[in-house]
C-alpha cells in the first residue's frame, strides 16, 4: 500500500489469496465519524435506518427535535460505511449518499470513512459476502437477537484481506456494479409487468373492457356453484423430510402470494390418508386461518404430486361452467381481498371456513370469453414468472462473481484479465 499502514501475515483461509494482497484490521483502514447534533426542539428531523441482510437504507417519517428528548443523535455524512450495530450480525450495513445528507440517526448507527486505502464500497460488498457475515457475527458478541452488539473494539481488530491496489478495489467496484445496474432493471421490469397484470385484473374482470367479438351477459354467481361437490379439509399430519418414495406436502407456508407453490421447503407426508388429500387438475386450495388467510393456489401438474395439508381448503372447478385459470385470477383481484379482510375480521383469530369461502360472489362471463380472459392472464403470469427466475439467476451469478473476485480468484487487473 501506498502509506505505512500496518499490514498482517496472511493466515487461515487468507492464505489463499493472492500474494500481492495485504490483511489488515479494519481499525487501520477505516477512521470513525462523529458530528452531534444540537437538537433544536422546534426543528423537524429525519432519522434513517438499515435493513438487514445489505438491503440498504430508510427513512423515518420527521420527527421534532421536542420528541427526541435527551437522545444522543448524529448528522448523517455522505458516502460513509454505516452500520446498524444490533443488527450488524444480520449484515445490516450500507452506504451513505448525498441523499441522507442533513438527516440524523442515533448512536446505534457509527459511520467510518476510509484513511485512503480500501474503497468503502469495495468493503460494503466485502461485509455482504458469506465470509463478511461470519466476520460481523465474529465483532457482535453476545446471545441471540438484541444481545448480539457489534462492538467497536472487536469492528477495528476485523483482519480484511484487500488488493494491494486502490485501483483493483474500485475496478472489482465497477464490475459488480454493472451486475447491480441489470438486477435493478429486471426489478423494474417485473415491476412494470406486475402493474400491466393488476390492469388486466381491474378491467378484464369487472367488464369494464371486454374483449373483441364478446357481448354475452355475464352472471352473479359464487365459488361454491363453480365447483364440483363440497370443498374439503385438508390431512392433519406432521411434515417430514422430502423422500422421492413419498408425495410431497403442501402447507399454507409453501404457497407465495403470487399464489405459486414453493419447492424450498421441500418436506413430504407419510400417513395412511393421504391418497384422500391428493390435489388434482382443477383443484384450487385456500388458506383458511392466521395471517395467510386468503391466499390460494391452483394445482399445477408441473409441481408433482401434492398433498394438501390441514390448514388449507379444497374446492374443485367444474370445468363445464368456470375455467378454473379465471377463478384462481379472480381470487387475486382488490374485490376478493376486500371480501377477505371483511370475512376473517369477524372472529379474534383471523380465519375463514369452507362454507364462508362457498359463499364468495363474483360476475363470470360465457365460458368462451373466460377461456379467452384467461389466456391472457396466464400469459401475463408466465411472463412475470420467467422474468422473476431470470432475475434470481441474475442474483446467482452475481453472488458467485463477487465471492471469486473478493477473494482473488477471479483478477481484473490488466496483466492477468483473461
Amino acid at each position: 500500500m501506498r502509506t505505512n499502514i500496518k499490514s498482517i501475515e496472511k493466515s487461515g483461509v487468507y492464505q489463499e489469496y493472492p500474494n500481492d494482497w495485504i490483511v489488515a484490521e479494519l481499525g487501520d483502514l477505516l477512521k470513525r465519524i462523529r458530528n452531534p447534533v444540537q437538537v433544536e426542539p422546534d426543528r423537524l428531523y429525519r432519522e434513517i435506518g438499515i435493513r438487514s441482510h445489505g438491503k440498504g437504507l430508510f427513512y423515518k417519517e420527521p420527527v421534532k427535535g421536542s420528541d427526541l428528548g435527551n437522545k444522543s443523535v448524529f448528522w448523517i455524512e455522505e458516502d460513509c460505511l454505516i452500520f446498524n450495530i444490533v443488527f450488524a450480525w444480520e449484515q445490516a450495513v450500507a452506504m451513505t449518499t448525498a441523499q441522507e445528507k442533513g438527516m440524523i440517526a442515533s448512536h446505534r448507527f457509527p459511520m467510518w470513512q476510509s484513511k485512503g486505502e480500501v474503497d468503502l464500497n469495495y468493503l460494503h460488498k466485502l461485509l455482504l459476502t458469506p465470509l463478511g457475515k461470519h466476520l460481523l457475527e465474529l465483532a457482535s458478541p453476545g446471545g441471540a437477537g438484541r444481545n448480539k452488539t457489534l462492538g467497536q473494539e472487536e469492528f477495528n481488530r476485523i483482519s480484511v484481506c484487500i488488493p494491494r491496489s486502490l485501483e483493483e478495489q474500485q475496478r472489482i467496484v465497477e464490475l459488480l456494479s454493472t451486475w447491480d445496474k441489470a438486477i435493478d432493471l429486471k426489478k423494474r421490469l417485473i415491476t412494470e409487468k406486475k402493474m400491466r397484470k393488476q390492469w388486466l385484473l381491474d378491467n378484464l374482470l369487472s367488464g369494464k373492457h371486454r374483449l373483441t367479438g364478446f357481448e354475452g351477459k355475464w352472471e352473479k354467481t359464487t365459488l361454491g356453484k363453480c365447483c364440483i361437490g363440497k370443498a374439503c379439509y385438508g390431512l392433519n399430519a406432521p411434515a417430514i423430510g422430502f423422500s422421492e418414495n413419498l408425495p410431497r406436502y403442501i402447507r399454507i407456508t409453501d404457497i407465495g402470494y403470487n399464489g405459486r407453490y414453493s419447492k424450498n421447503s421441500n418436506v413430504s407426508v407419510d400417513h395412511f390418508e393421504s391418497y384422500k388429500h391428493l390435489l388434482d387438475i382443477n383443484d384450487i386450495v385456500f388458506a383458511r386461518t392466521g395471517a395467510s388467510v386468503g391466499k390460494s393456489y391452483l394445482y399445477d401438474i408441473n409441481d408433482g404430486v401434492l398433498v394438501y395439508a390441514g390448514f388449507l381448503i379444497r374446492f374443485k372447478v367444474n370445468e363445464l361452467i368456470a375455467d378454473p385459470a379465471l377463478i384462481k385470477n379472480i381470487c387475486d383481484t382488490k374485490q376478493y381481498w376486500n371480501w377477505v379482510n371483511v370475512m376473517s375480521s369477524r372472529s379474534g383469530q383471523p380465519g375463514i371456513n369452507a362454507e364462508e369461502y362457498a359463499s364468495f360472489s363474483f360476475h363470470l362471463p360465457p365460458l368462451a370469453e373466460q377461456h379467452a380472459i384467461a389466456r391472457i392472464l396466464v400469459i401475463a403470469d408466465r411472463e412475470i414468472r420467467l422474468d422473476e427466475e431470470h432475475l434470481e439467476e441474475i442474483k446467482k451469478q452475481k453472488r458467485t462473481l463477487m465471492q471469486f473476485l473478493l477473494a482473488g480468484v477471479l483478477r481484473v487487473n490488466e496483466q492477468e484479465m483473461v
